[in-house]
């Protein structure tokens, strides 16, 4: 497996490659680069398996890098010290996200599930289509309100989230919307399920599609303003979906 470094830092470079050096002997460094511009230029020219890239770099951050990539199969570790790029970090769909200043024993680990996953995609292509096309099933679904005056019925995609309140579900839609329902969120989250949906809090079950932000406090916004608590120990999984 081979694998190319880009950081404006030098020492956040050398610590990397001896990392490496030291856990990972079948990984071949190709070179590395503190200039994103000429990183991109042979990123483009040699198709590294794996890219360790920082974020925040004079001339070409590491988000507009990507934009830029010519590879297909070259996947990415983010590897910056602004916790804030987390969230965009997987929605540019990264297999690892290393927050500075990283220990050997996190960034072994980071390293090690980014090479098992691309191991895992590059013999299961077939599921990645299946699941694909699972979700696109769920979008277009529709489905059954039932509330204290009547049943609404509404595309899922319409949902943006639901909040349960004293035993009730209160299930808010992107036209603003808001409809009152006995039934609770746990019969709810049996309907709208992963991978669009994700119950991020006891009281909140959200609509993947709808998120724009997640602060490191576990503050997440959606696409309405609305801002969401996401408990700690499902914050990881969360990050998983993006």
């Amino acid at each position: 497996m081979t694998i190319v470094i880009i950081d404006d830092n030098l020492s956040d470079i050398q610590y990397c490659k001896e990392l490496l050096h030291k856990n990972f002997n079948t990984i071949t460094i190709l070179d590395c680069f503190s200039d994103a511009i000429e990183g991109l230029r042979f990123v483009n020219e040699n198709y590294p398996d794996l890219l360790i890239l920082d974020v925040k770099m004079p001339d070409l951050n590491g988000f507009d890098l990507l934009h830029r990539l010519k590879s297909t199969h070259t996947e990415v570790i983010f590897y910056t010290s602004h916790a804030e790029f987390s969230l965009d970090a997987y929605r540019h769909l990264a297999l690892g996200f290393l927050l500075k200043p990283v220990n050997e024993a996190e960034f072994v680990s980071i390293v090690t599930k980014a090479i098992q996953r691309m191991e895992i995609g590059k013999k299961d292509d077939t599921t990645t289509d299946e699941n694909h096309l699972s979700l696109q099933v769920q979008e277009n679904k529709i489905i059954a309100i039932p509330t204290l005056g009547c049943t609404y019925f509404s595309q899922v995609t319409d949902i943006v989230r639901l909040e349960s309140v004293d035993g009730y579900a209160k299930i808010h839609l992107v036209d603003g919307n808001i409809h009152v329902s006995s039934y609770g969120i746990k019969f709810f989250e049996k309907l709208l399920t992963e991978p669009l949906f994700f119950r991020v809090h006891k009281s909140h079950l959200i609509n993947l599609g709808r998120v724009k932000k997640l602060f490191p406090d576990g503050t997440l916004v959606m696409d309405t303003g609305e801002r969401i608590p996401v408990s700690r120990r499902k914050r990881a999984k969360l990050l998983e979906f993006f």
